[in-house]
């Protein structure tokens, strides 16, 4: 379907999905609901599993985002911004904060997306290094840039 009008599809953000699996090392793209393609991925560097909750815990967030943004990048090739925190980062942050699970210096953070890598040898295993992004491999980083207009739907599982 894709290949029968390639710019019409670049153009509409609801054609696309992505969905990334942390515990699995992968992002599939999703065009019309049918899977596109599936890239090798890897994740934030945290010791603890979980979604992200405050900025520095290099944790990737888990839940659902959109693309808002997408960029060169002379370190990652392209870095393509994602809509954390959203409101359920904010209700979730709030209540932590108030229940005194987030020491009262932490702020919820930022700046996440999906990018490509400056170091290649890091993107060949299952090793998590980002400080809370999402890396694919920078041919990969290319295609996607290409294809996800902004408004594209991502969403994290664990």
């Amino acid at each position: 379907m894709y290949l029968d009008d390639p710019r019409s599809a670049t153009a509409n953000p609801l054609n696309w999905s992505v969905t990334a699996w942390k515990s699995r090392h992968e992002l599939d793209v999703y065009y019309r609901t049918h899977l596109y393609e599936t890239y090798h991925a890897v994740f934030g560097r945290s010791r603890w599993a979980g979604p992200k909750q405050w900025e520095g815990d290099r944790r990737t967030p888990e839940g659902d985002y959109l693309i808002i943004s997408k960029h060169r990048s002379a370190r990652f090739r392209w870095f393509l911004k994602l809509n954390y925190p959203n409101a359920i980062d904010h209700a979730e942050f709030a209540r932590m904060k108030a229940a005194g699970d987030v020491p009262r210096s932490m702020r919820e953070g930022g700046n996440v997306g999906i990018h490509g890598t400056d170091e290649p040898i890091l993107n060949l295993g299952n090793v998590d290094w980002t400080t809370g992004c999402i890396s694919v491999d920078n041919a990969a980083i290319g295609e996607i840039a290409a294809l996800l207009p902004i408004g594209t739907l991502v969403i994290i599982k664990p």
